[in-house]
């Protein structure tokens, strides 16, 4: 099983992060900033920030709110509500978010999927998918779950991720704020219906809600509010909890130097992806180059061990998971324009996927007499 997800969720209205129960009677709870400061600190995985005012008015202070964010976090982070245009996606990136939450926008024309992810690429858009049973089936609502649409759930996420989403956020409207636990059958048949992470969202009290929507419902990461916001539980509990029950978690902070996070340039690509040149620390052979965003960085550093971005199967890959040719990190240092990373491993059999020690074997002559340019 892979490593499993605790997102922290702060629905903001009004520059304060709120909650209330099936999208309703909203209570204040907080600073957005300081508490993404917070669970930044505490070990979340990542966060999701949801503009639940999303009018156009609101969407400068957002982008500043992004901002301040951007400067006080170092893990990734997801911004969602009222994004409807590709020019507001690269406003909310260049802001500092590292992925976009797509709705209403994409239910109105699911073309804005297709050209958002060929643009930024697939790991920046998230299909967020607010859902409500009916008889036997659950349908999809859109503009805050204020509008049912005549969308079947799994058919919608089916079609979507088909056009290039990344990342599913599964919202349950009949569980969301209860406290009484994901729905867990709709969990189930998203998670078993796309080849994409599912973010199960809805109705978390306990911990054992936890576990339930990752052994039962499948999903990859898990995501909640008012636990976290009131204390109910911390990220440290929740994931020691996890983590007793046998499923892989992050103990501790996502990464081990924040400062990396900052100092790096990750605007050089507009789909977020730096490369990584992989050397043998013995004997500074070059072993191969790959491709990092910041979630696969803060993998491999919380982990010790390599992951990357595959940008032909748009998905998280850990080095030798399959084939066991692990890749221990020693070292990372990034260059002069901080936009390339070099890590130095401790490399067990080959790196190349041909079976040779280095992507790098094969050579060709030049001239022994070389001539200059004039």
């Amino acid at each position: 099983m892979l490593t499993r997800r605790i997102i922290p969720c702060l629905d903001v209205k009004d520059g304060q992060v709120v909650k209330g129960i099936r999208f309703e009677n909203l209570v204040r709870e907080g600073d957005p900033v300081e508490l993404a400061a917070r669970y930044s600190d505490e070990g979340a995985d990542e966060l999701v920030f949801l503009d639940i005012t999303a009018t156009l008015e609101s969407r400068e202070h957002v982008v500043e709110l992004v901002r301040k964010v951007a400067k006080k976090v170092f893990i990734p982070f997801t911004v969602g509500g009222g994004i409807r245009t590709i020019e507001d996606i690269l406003q909310i990136l260049e802001a500092g978010a590292d992925k976009v939450s797509i709705n209403s926008a994409a239910l109105k024309d699911p073309q804005i999927i297709q050209d958002a992810s060929e643009r930024f690429g697939s790991q920046c858009i998230v299909l967020a998918v607010d859902v409500k049973r009916e008889r036997n089936s659950w349908y999809v609502y859109s503009h805050g779950g204020m509008y049912p649409t005549d969308k079947k759930a799994v058919n919608w996420v089916v079609e979507v991720v088909n056009r290039g989403a990344g990342e599913i956020l599964l919202t349950s409207m009949d569980a969301d704020g209860t406290q009484n636990g994901v729905d867990l059958e709709i969990t189930h048949r998203v998670s078993q219906a796309v080849d994409v992470p599912v973010i199960a969202s809805g109705g978390i009290g306990k911990l054992s809600h936890f576990k339930d929507a990752i052994i039962i419902g499948e999903a990859d990461a898990v995501l909640a509010a008012s636990v976290f916001h009131r204390n109910i539980f911390s990220i440290e509990q929740v994931k020691t909890y996890l983590a007793n029950k046998e499923i892989p978690v992050r103990i501790g902070k996502t990464q081990s130097n924040h400062e990396i996070f900052h100092l790096i340039d990750w605007t050089k690509s507009d789909q977020g992806l730096i490369p990584a040149i992989i050397q043998d620390v013995e004997t500074g052979e070059v072993l191969m180059l790959a491709y990092m965003n910041k979630e696969s960085l803060a993998i491999s550093m919380a982990e010790g061990y390599t992951c990357f971005w595959s940008r032909s199967r748009r998905v998280l890959w850990r080095k030798g998971e399959t084939s066991g040719h692990l890749q221990k990190i020693r070292a990372i240092h990034f260059d002069c324009d901080r936009d390339t990373l070099l890590i130095k491993v401790e490399q067990e059999g080959p790196a190349c996927h041909l079976g040779t020690r280095s992507c790098f074997s094969e050579s060709f002559q030049i001239s022994d007499k070389p001539r200059r340019f004039q």
